[in-house]
């Protein structure tokens, strides 16, 4: 009966402090007393269609559409295929349509 007691006690301290350490007891913004503008910076993504040719491959179009913004292949790749969902299972065929994404910074608005 005490293992048991033990056992929920120190699951149930686990947890508090688990929860303490992910979301924190103070709120971070109480810390910041300085007052400096904030801007807030997002990326759109727009694209491009481009006909494709033999030997043409995914990167190969990526170096010859470069974007303003650094992203990663991986997030690049991934809008490449959600704006050509086709050529998920399918490789591209010279002659056809598709569609590049391209990322451009844009700047909101800034606040203090």
């Amino acid at each position: 009966m005490r293992f048991l007691i033990f056992t929920v006690v120190f699951f149930l301290v686990a947890a508090v402090i688990k929860i303490d350490l992910t979301e924190g007891t103070v709120p971070l913004a109480a810390f910041n007393d300085s007052e400096e503008l904030i801007c807030n910076d997002q990326i759109s993504v727009q694209s491009i269609s481009v006909m494709t040719t033999e030997g043409d491959s995914v990167q190969g179009l990526f170096a010859a559409y470069p974007t303003e913004v650094k992203i990663s292949l991986p997030e690049r790749m991934a809008h490449f295929y959600k704006l050509n969902p086709h050529l998920k299972k399918q490789a591209m065929v010279p002659g056809e349509l598709v569609k590049i994404p391209i990322y451009q910074q844009t700047v909101q608005h800034c606040s203090k």
